[in-house]
């Protein structure tokens, strides 16, 4: 199994996108042009969504626990055959690099491989994980053309990262 970790705001939207939807942006929180780019990484490597964006408060597996402000993100994403598969939890110390970790360790199933969409460094170093992580920027168009090969890249590599991290986690 393949996971994305899947920040929203300045990865699926951007101030640039915001400026240019000042007068719907609460009909559109979110870029399609950016689902677009993540939707290609998806085909490319057959990877499930798991969401570690401050948006997975408002997401449910249960469809109608989801919050009104992000149903549209779970449409949008359906649009292109996108689902989020689960979402990380929630730590009051906002270290999102030990939510990602709790949420790795807590699988049952092998992870082949897994990529952080984040426009913030949560500290992605620390925990050995700043070869997997792609810094986009909300400044600067979220989730951009450029992105998308260094994403399947780090997805499709054949990493020794996890014989590390099992040995130290074991």
């Amino acid at each position: 199994m393949k996971i994305i970790f899947l920040d929203v705001d300045g990865v699926l939207n951007s101030e640039e996108y915001y400026m240019a939807h000042k007068e719907d942006i609460e009909l559109q929180q979110v870029d399609e042009a950016c689902i677009k780019r993540l939707k290609r990484i998806v085909d490319a490597t057959d990877a499930n969504i798991v969401l570690s964006s401050s948006w997975r408060g408002g997401w449910d597996k249960d469809p109608h626990k989801i919050d009104q402000f992000c149903i549209q993100l779970v449409k949008l994403l359906a649009k292109y055959d996108l689902f989020i598969m689960d979402k990380t939890c929630y730590l009051e110390t906002w270290d999102r690099s030990k939510e990602v970790q709790l949420w790795i360790k807590g699988q049952k199933e092998r992870i082949d491989g897994f990529l952080i969409l984040d426009d913030y460094n949560y500290n992605w170093k620390k925990r050995g994980y700043e070869d997997h992580w792609i810094q986009t920027d909300f400044a600067d168009g979220g989730l951009k053309e450029e992105h998308i090969k260094k994403a399947i890249q780090i997805l499709n590599q054949k990493s020794s990262f996890w014989e590390r991290w099992r040995w130290k986690h074991a």
